[in-house]
């Protein structure tokens, strides 16, 4: 499975400067137990980043139904626990479009479908 996180728009002012830290974290579970993560940069100082990084996870082709992933967005702060500005989940149970997309996934595996998605609150 490969997965590209392009950008994120419009993320909330989340320190007293007003601007964000973001990074991403990805996780991949199985059956709800986290099997893997990766994450982006840190992007600095900015509501409008641009990660445009790819991640392979190695997961069986016939075992997707059991599959979701987790795209956390956070706010990098030094010395203290990172704050999630956002989440979307991507799997069979997921709501809205992250169920649609996931089921076109597991509908055509071997084609590579790019959506747009809100994130919600995290």
């Amino acid at each position: 499975l490969t997965v590209v996180v392009l950008k994120a728009r419009h993320l909330p002012k989340s320190d007293v400067s007003g601007l964000s830290d973001p990074y991403v974290k990805v996780n991949l579970y199985h059956a709800k137990k986290r099997i893997s993560k990766k994450k982006t940069h840190v992007k600095k100082c900015t509501p409008n980043a641009v990660f445009n990084e790819l991640f392979v996870f190695d997961i069986p082709c016939e075992g997707l139904e059991e599959i979701s992933v987790e795209f956390l967005v956070l706010d990098s702060e030094r010395g203290s626990r990172n704050e999630v500005i956002g989440r979307l989940v991507l799997g069979a149970a997921a709501e809205g479009t992250g169920g649609e997309h996931w089921k076109e996934i597991c509908d055509y595996p071997r084609r590579q479908i790019a959506k747009w998605h809100m994130l919600c609150d995290g």
